[in-house]
């Protein structure tokens, strides 16, 4: 081993060892990285040697934390496990947290909390803030507040030469902005400094219905949605669940539609503001209620559990009403959904969309995977006459081929921003270290 890793002592995992498949499957089982080794480090300067190390040796570098965002295998190279960086140090005053990369969305939002403040999380506490944040990340506060790459106010990196540096808009503001949703493009982020928000509660929930009402929910949701203020970020699901005994009676082995939404303000304004849908008849459960923001991922309770998935996702103009031919029993998904993103949330690859649209099944064998894709590309002829060209790079899901995701990724990020990044990764990454499946293929 290159003598820019001798003192690396237990933090280095080769293939032959125990924990090599364990860091190498997050979130995604079905993404599988089979990379040279693996470097687990316990600071920034473990992460320095071991950039130093790939530079040395011409390897390409992954970084993951929990995998949530795996796209496509890593082959060969690198990968740097950064689930290690972890503290959390807030300023209320200043509604601020700097935090390694290693944590987690519950654990600052825990954090947070005691002083009323929450960050712009996503669905799931257990996904990583830091690659959330690198990638755009829009969730359930997006439309009033935007998206959380726009939150953050510095990074502590480390770029292809081992160099590493705080930047913020003072600090080299280029590579700042290049952080700021290019993804892993140009370096290994080892800490991040974020804005807060005043929100300690919000008005959030789900109700759900048949899959036979399905009809008039899409009609009175499409008519509904535009008209919501800000403060409401919400979403139509179709769901399939399985016979679970971990779910609701009311959920199992059933085919339903759902409205799920999460309100920035006083549970009054917000009961008004939803009663058009959830006055509807029917409804088989339904779980909204005032609640701490900490508790937001009761919204949705995606599963934890490491599991194989295939998924597609796109920003669309308008509603696709032949999404509703799509969502019926039986057909390749585990979740059809459509999130209104329009106004603040509608930035980056999403500008100019009115929701963006996803789908994600379970796939645990080739024969899914591939009924999981030819289900991903019926919802993408669906959406062809709305879809704005554009994306998230964290709403990018894996898909069933890996081919065509530098495409994926470039209509992930608008052209002049595109463009700049390249200059910025041009200057700090010469030899192309950085990217891993969101890798920038060219202005």
């Amino acid at each position: 081993m290159s003598e820019q890793l001798s003192w690396l002592t237990g933090r280095i995992i080769t293939r032959d060892m125990p924990r090599y498949d364990e860091v190498c499957t997050g979130w995604n089982s079905r993404i599988r990285h089979r990379p040279e080794v693996v470097i687990a480090p316990a600071d920034a300067a473990d992460v320095q040697a071991a950039v130093r190390f790939a530079a040395e040796l011409s390897l390409p570098v992954r970084v993951q934390s929990t995998g949530h965002g795996a796209l496509a295998p890593a082959e060969g190279g690198l990968l740097i496990d950064t689930s290690g960086l972890t503290g959390i140090r807030l300023d209320p005053v200043a509604r601020t947290a700097e935090i390694g990369a290693g944590i987690r969305w519950q654990e600052l939002l825990e954090a947070a909390h005691p002083y009323g403040l929450a960050g712009l999380s996503g669905s799931s506490g257990n996904v990583g803030v830091t690659g959330y944040a690198l990638t755009g990340g829009s969730g359930w506060l997006a439309r009033k507040y935007g998206l959380c790459a726009e939150t953050i106010l510095a990074a502590e990196i480390v770029t292809a030469n081992g160099r590493l540096r705080w930047v913020d808009a003072d600090r080299e503001p280029e590579l700042w902005q290049a952080v700021r949703g290019g993804g892993p493009n140009v370096g290994v982020v080892t800490k991040l400094r974020l804005r807060l928000f005043e929100v300690p509660r919000v008005y959030a929930g789900a109700t759900y219905w048949p899959i036979e009402s399905a009809p008039e929910i899409f009609a009175l949701y499409r008519e509904w949605a535009g008209d919501t203020p800000l403060e409401l970020t919400s979403a139509l699901t179709f769901l399939q669940y399985p016979a679970s005994p971990a779910l609701p009676e009311p959920l199992r082995n059933r085919t339903l539609v759902a409205l799920r939404a999460a309100y920035a303000g006083g549970a009054g304004e917000a009961e008004e503001l939803l009663r058009p849908l959830r006055s509807r008849p029917g409804v088989v459960l339904d779980t909204f209620r005032e609640m701490p923001y900490r508790e937001i991922d009761t919204v949705t309770n995606d599963p934890v559990k490491p599991l194989p998935r295939t998924g597609y996702s796109t920003a669309v103009t308008e509603l696709p009403e032949a999404l509703l031919e799509l969502a019926k029993p039986g057909e390749s998904f585990v979740t059809l959904e459509a999130r209104h993103v329009a106004g603040e949330g509608a930035r980056l690859g999403a500008t100019g969309a009115e929701f963006l649209v996803y789908t994600m099944a379970v796939t645990p064998d080739e024969t899914s995977v591939a009924e999981a894709g030819d289900f991903g590309r019926r919802v993408e002829a669906a959406c062809a006459p709305w879809r704005t060209g554009g994306n998230l790079l964290s709403f990018l899901l894996a898909p069933a081929e890996a081919g065509g995701l530098a495409e994926q990724v470039a209509g992930a990020l608008p052209g002049e921003y595109r463009g700049r990044l390249a200059e910025v990764k041009a200057h700090y990454d010469p030899a192309g270290l950085f990217g891993g499946d969101r890798r920038l293929a060219g202005p």
